[in-house]
Order: structure tokens, then C-alpha cells, then sequence
């Protein structure tokens, strides 16, 4: 799913990231130092809605985000989770939400770069730490795509994510609803 500055303002706002992502880069640009990394690293950051399986009346949904740093050996981040219904009325029911921890590197596959931005595909091992309903470590597979329009990159997948709970009739849930995705060559780090 291609979105324009404007659908992307909107899904930020939405997601209650509209004033940082849209009134602060220049505050950023002051605050961070940008270095570049090394050769075969990259970060990633991503803030998206995926859909799984509707069984009976419930639309299952994940609202993700995440973020963290990758070389060719290893991935390190982490981020939060809410599994919901999209079916049912605001506000919705939530069957399970917590946070998320990256365990191993599958894969990171990109594609071409342009600037400092990324397209590729990045597949890793995760734990969902579930607080709601009740605590529970889940395992699951996270793969994050990134395309990158104005460089000319697509991945030939739709950007966003897609979560794979083993054994879970709701799984997988696939990139459709809205979100955005980057990967970068270089790392903002404090001043």
C-alpha cells in the first residue's frame, strides 16, 4: 500500500504521531547527530495496522511499531503490540497487547538505497510479550517491508508488515490498512 505525504499525515495524526513526525524535524535536526554506519548495517522503524483472519464476526487486527538496528548477524529492537477487533465499535476489543522483543535475524534482504533511506525486506524472530489480558510470551515471526517509491525501490510486496503467530487461526496479519516503514543507513545518536 502506496500512501501519499497527506494519507501518511493522516495515519500519523491518527496513530497520535502527527505533531512529533510533522512539526519537529527541525527540533530533531538540532537534537541528533547523524553518523553513518557501518557497511552491511542499517536501522529500522515502523509504526503500522496489519489485518488477519475474520472468523465469524471478528476482523482480527494488529496495531505494531517497532524500531532497532541490523547487521549481518544480528537484530536488535523491540516495540508494542495490540491485537483487536477492526469489527467491533469503538472502542474496540482488545484480545492481547504488550510489548515486543526481536530474538534473532532471519533475514535482511535490501533491495537498493536511496540517500539514506532503504527498500528491502527484513524477517526476524520475535517474542510478543502479552500484559493484556493476562502476562504470556508468545513466539512469532516478523517480517517488515520497506519500499522506497521515490528512489525508484519496490520490493514487489506491500509496505508494512507481516506478523505470523504459529497455530493461531488469526494468523497471519498481513500489510492493507495503513502504515509506514523505513529502513536507513544511518543512526541519529545525541549530541
Amino acid at each position: 500500500m502506496k500512501m501519499s505525504a497527506i494519507d501518511r499525515r493522516a495515519f500519523l495524526k491518527r496513530a497520535g504521531l502527527g505533531s512529533i513526525a510533522l512539526g519537529s524535524a527541525s527540533v530533531l535536526a538540532e537534537a541528533f547527530a547523524v553518523r553513518a554506519l557501518a557497511d552491511g548495517e542499517a536501522t529500522f522503524h515502523f509504526a503500522a495496522i496489519s489485518r488477519g483472519n475474520t472468523i465469524g464476526n471478528v476482523s482480527h487486527a494488529v496495531n505494531m511499531s517497532g524500531f532497532g538496528r541490523i547487521n549481518s548477524a544480528e537484530v536488535v529492537g523491540g516495540g508494542y503490540f495490540q491485537h483487536y477487533d477492526l469489527a467491533s465499535s469503538p472502542p474496540r476489543t482488545i484480545f492481547g497487547a504488550g510489548d515486543w522483543k526481536a530474538k534473532r535475524l532471519v533475514s535482511f534482504d535490501p533491495i537498493g538505497t536511496w540517500g539514506v533511506i532503504t527498500a528491502g525486506i527484513l524477517v526476524i524472530e520475535i517474542h510478543l510479550v502479552r500484559e493484556i489480558p493476562s502476562r504470556a510470551v508468545v513466539p512469532a515471526t516478523l517480517k517488515v517491508i520497506c519500499n522506497v517509491g521515490s528512489g525508484g525501490f519496490d520490493t514487489g510486496q506491500p509496505e508494512g508488515f507481516t506478523l505470523t503467530v504459529p497455530g493461531a487461526a488469526f494468523s497471519p496479519f498481513v500489510p492493507g490498512v495503513a502504515g509506514i516503514t523505513a529502513f536507513s543507513t544511518v543512526v541519529a545518536d545525541r549530541d
